[in-house]
């Protein structure tokens, strides 16, 4: 059984469940302790790990880049839908699915393929800035 260094303190976790809510969490608990060391520490109904301090990563300032007030842009997508011949450009879905009455999910099948069509709209293209 492999018990998670990473979800051991996220709730609901696989890791988490077995330290603290399985009819066998104190030889889980154990188990994981000898494995990674530190402590679990009771924090309400339940246990929280508390790595060493030793256990903590010590990061080295030349690794730390400064934080960037510039953001990486995304591309923006456009999608083209035809119906009856007539060509519609959107670049918001949700705004164009309200526009026309359409359900969302339904159009997002014909954007991924799985649907040919929706209330007559099918997908032209998708053009990526």
């Amino acid at each position: 059984m492999r018990l998670s260094f990473n979800d051991v303190n996220r709730k609901y976790s696989f890791t988490w469940v077995k330290c603290n809510d399985d009819a066998r969490s104190d030889y889980f608990r154990s188990l994981f302790i000898s494995k990674h060391g530190g402590e679990f520490v009771r924090s309400g109904r339940h246990w929280e790990w508390n790595p060493k301090p030793e256990q903590l990563i010590k990061l080295d300032a030349s690794l730390i880049q400064p934080a960037s007030n510039e953001t990486t842009p995304r591309g923006q997508k456009t999608w083209i839908f035809v119906k009856e011949d007539i060509e519609y450009t959107t670049k918001n879905v949700q705004e164009f699915c309200k526009e026309n009455k359409l359900t969302r999910s339904s159009l997002y099948e014909v954007i991924v393929g799985k649907r040919k069509s929706h209330k007559g709209f099918s997908l032209k293209e998708i053009i990526v800035e």
